[in-house]
């Protein structure tokens, strides 16, 4: 598995009803997606202590869904309204999932770099027990780690039914517009 995200950074006095439109409009195209396991249409309001932004987050079972997305129409319109983004991905370590992951409203993204001396094995290890246990809280919908080494650094992303009680200091908190999710 492997996960992606581009993040479209617009302006503070961008009508962000647009983007949610948008995310209603034309969410759907991407349900049963081939290759896709899932993809949260995240986005954050300035008035909410973030930015405004688009950042929508993919987990792909198969890379060639991943390539096919990326050279088809739907990112194509995508780079046409917005201009291309830079897209980051990395290897997915852990990637689940409950039955109701659509309801989810919010999303939590850490970015964690890693140590040089860490085992890799190890580390993967600790990251399928850390997604294990944190979806067992009824609250976790879905949950994804992966790591890029590229930079060796890892991201973690939760997708919840309600906002988080706290907002952990460093991690990125986004709307979840809605969750589509990939073909079988």
């Amino acid at each position: 598995m492997l996960t992606m995200q581009y993040r479209i950074a617009l302006p503070a006095d961008y009508p962000m009803d647009i983007i949610e439109r948008r995310i209603a409009e034309k969410g759907h195209l991407t349900d049963g997606l081939p290759g896709l396991a899932f993809k949260a249409y995240l986005y954050s309001l300035k008035p909410e202590g973030g930015a405004n932004a688009y950042a929508p987050f993919y987990l792909w079972r198969t890379a060639e869904g991943m390539r096919d997305f990326l050279s088809g129409p739907g990112f194509a319109a995508l780079s046409e309204s917005f201009g291309r983004p830079a897209v980051h991905s990395a290897v997915a370590w852990f990637g689940e999932w409950k039955d109701d992951a659509t309801q989810a409203r919010h999303a939590v993204i850490e970015r964690l770099s890693m140590l040089a001396v860490e085992s890799l094995a190890v580390r993967r290890a600790a990251e399928a027990d850390w997604g294990r246990t944190r979806l067992q809280d009824a609250n976790m919908l879905a949950l994804a780690s992966a790591f890029d080494p590229g930079t060796w650094s890892l991201t973690r992303i939760a997708l919840l039914r309600e906002a988080p009680d706290y907002r952990a200091p460093g991690c990125e908190h986004y709307r979840v517009g809605r969750v589509s999710l990939g073909a079988e």
